[in-house]
């Protein structure tokens, strides 16, 4: 009974013969317009996805240059900046040696002073056109030896030394760090502190590389972060070590301590120790 009355009920074929093609039509038309409306949404998305790309591109590039500019900037100051300070405390040296009628030991002074003016215009040509990458490597530890020595040689002034042998090899990130952070020290020592006695050591217990430097200078009232302290905490901070400067030590002036985190050598310096 009940099937015979759902095939009484149910609708002439003609009818459905002409309802077909409208319902089909209807689900085509509405299919249309949701896949319409999919592919304006998704246009739209693209071009706000490529806004944001270009405009963190932009950023990047501008980042990349600042980062550029930084380095170059520390480069100078801490390379050509040492040079120029030992420079004029040996042509001070000289005057005094002339005023003693020591003309041997001033022309001696006038001549190395001479050298490392050079030097420290090989350094600025370096600098300025960027070709401190892809330089020749070097043995880490006699270049540091290299900088004591001859900052000895060209000022007069006296570092004694404690470097452990044992240390591994470094990374170049770090070689560069513990570099640059010895001649600003020293630079500042000789420059703000008129120091005549350094005590440099550098250690290593299996974790962490320590450096420490410390001087006889004239302590500061209060020490101030200029340009080459900053340029020195950012080296630590991007090897993710830490740097303490204090006053008033034993010998009456500024001790700088890093500590750093122990990364083995895993690639080439791109840049030369000079």
């Amino acid at each position: 009974m009940l099937s015979l009355w759902i095939f009484k009920q149910f609708p002439p074929y003609e009818q459905i013969f002409f309802a077909f093609p409208r319902i089909i039509e209807y689900f085509a038309i509405f299919g249309m317009s949701f896949l319409a409306k999919i592919a304006f949404q998704q246009k739209n998305q693209l071009a706000r996805d490529n806004e944001q790309l270009r405009i963190a591109s932009i950023e990047l590039e501008r980042k990349a240059i600042l980062q550029e500019r930084t380095r170059i900037s520390r480069e100078i100051h801490d390379s050509v900046g040492h040079t120029l300070t030992s420079a004029l405390t040996g042509l001070q040296t000289a005057a005094h040696a002339i005023g003693k009628s020591h003309y041997s030991l001033a022309l001696e002074m006038i001549d190395r002073t001479k050298d490392n003016i050079l030097s420290g215009l090989d350094d600025v040509r370096t600098s300025v056109h960027l070709l401190r990458e892809n330089l020749p490597s070097h043995p880490f530890i006699p270049e540091l030896m290299g900088l004591i020595e001859e900052t000895e040689k060209l000022t007069n002034v006296e570092i004694a030394c404690e470097i452990d042998t044992t240390i591994p090899e470094l990374s170049p990130m770090i070689e560069l760090t513990i570099y640059r952070a010895l001649q600003e020290g020293i630079t500042n020592g000789i420059r703000h502190g008129a120091s005549t006695l350094f005590q440099f050591s550098l250690t290593y217990d299996s974790a962490y590389i320590r450096f420490m430097l410390a001087d006889n200078g004239k302590p500061p009232l209060q020490i101030v972060h200029g340009f080459g302290l900053n340029a020195m905490n950012e080296r630590v901070a991007d090897v993710g070590g830490k740097l303490a400067i204090s006053s008033h030590n034993l010998a009456g002036g500024v001790t700088l301590e890093i500590t750093i985190p122990y990364q083995a050598k895993t690639i080439e310096r791109s840049e030369q120790l000079v």
